[in-house]
């Protein structure tokens, strides 16, 4: 039986759902993360407390980092992390990624999945883009990257990415730093555990917003649009900030209208979570890293596309005929169910487990 382990960090779920769904298909797949989060993500083992720096905390870690390539057929990273890569405890050190090269020495498959500002480099995504959260204004860290943390993404994509067999992309700008990453998309939920809750026609109309980090979100100009909104439409404004993953879901099922970022280009996790439960998206979608994302899903692509200078009459569209929402909603859970569907993502990444030389493709038949 394959052997498979993700880690070290769940950010967005997508460890967890897809691992759960590797064993369903007959792969023992696990998760281990070196510490939890206040999301209260779920994983098979947390080996410390956040920045537990304790004797005990370290040789968890240590150890587990140092073993797991010789119990694992596979070794899948995220967030540019591996078990040694102690991020929670401050800048690279010299013991930084020494399980992956032990695992490459072993002969291991090593995976790494890219999410965003793992390997997002601040000063090029400003150059390249109109729109970003990169821009100094939008992102809070923006000067932190500048000054340092684009040095460590450079030195991450440098040194510690050429380790892996593949790597993967949750958002497809990301390519544009790392041109051998493959897009895939989010296989952060479990869609059919889901039942669709399509908007109504009845009351004000509820928008929802969910930004992780409002400043990314670009959640100002999504406020100050509503506002201007709120005096041609009746709208409810629901903000979900701080909640832990299950209520936040609670409020989710509200939704006539979800609203998930303005900069960043693609939508997020939590956009899956929604489409899954039926609701219809609106989202910045940047054209230029379109050609990185399969034709199809393009062509199937359900978002109710918004830009910071056109947010307004953007929105005011889609409010105009609240049927239109329904029919959104529609064809969102259908999104979903091909594009996001863990099984079918899971299956893909198996066969890329047995052979890191294949093309990644989701197949009807999964």
């Amino acid at each position: 039986m394959l052997k498979v382990v993700h880690g070290p960090v769940n950010v967005g779920n997508q460890p967890w759902v897809l691992s759960r769904h590797e064993r369903a298909l007959g792969v023992r797949s696990d998760l281990v993360v070196n510490y939890d989060t206040w999301l209260g993500y779920s994983s098979d083992r947390c080996l410390s407390a956040l920045a537990d720096r304790s004797r005990r905390s370290i040789m968890r870690r240590a150890w587990f980092g140092l073993t797991a390539p010789f119990r694992y057929d596979v070794l899948h990273y995220y967030f540019g992390l591996s078990f040694l890569a102690w991020n929670d405890f401050g800048e690279r050190d010299w013991y930084w990624y020494r399980d992956m090269q032990l695992a490459r020495k072993l002969g291991r498959t090593v995976f790494m999945t890219l999410q965003g500002c793992d390997v997002r480099l601040s000063s090029e995504s400003a150059a390249r883009n109109r729109y970003t959260p990169c821009h100094e204004g939008h992102c809070n860290a923006a000067p932190s990257c500048r000054l340092s943390l684009d040095r460590a993404r450079r030195e991450l994509i440098g040194d510690a990415l050429p380790l892996a067999h593949r790597l993967f992309a949750l958002n497809p700008e990301l390519v544009q730093f790392v041109p051998n990453a493959v897009f895939v998309p989010y296989a952060n939920v479990d869609v059919d555990a889901f039942e669709p809750m399509l908007p109504t026609e009845d009351g004000p109309v509820v928008i929802l917003h969910a930004p992780s980090d409002p400043s990314i979100k670009g959640s100002d100009l999504i406020i100050a649009a509503l506002e201007r909104l709120q005096a041609h439409f009746p709208i409810e404004f629901v903000q979900v900030k701080g909640l832990p993953h299950a209520e936040a879901i609670r409020l989710y099922q509200r939704a006539d209208l979800v609203i998930d970022q303005m900069l960043a280009g693609w939508y997020g996790g939590f956009a899956v979570e929604a489409m899954a439960m039926g609701k219809p998206i609106a989202c910045y979608i940047r054209d230029e890293d379109l050609a990185c994302v399969p034709e199809a899903m393009v062509r199937d692509l359900p978002i109710v596309r918004i830009t910071p200078d056109t947010v307004v009459d953007d929105l005011a569209a889609v409010l105009s005929d609240r049927r239109r929402l329904a029919e959104l909603g529609e064809r969102s859970r259908r999104f979903v169910l091909r594009w996001h569907h863990p099984r079918r993502i899971a299956a893909a990444m198996i066969r890329s487990y047995q052979d890191p030389q294949a093309a990644f493709e989701l197949r009807e038949q999964d």
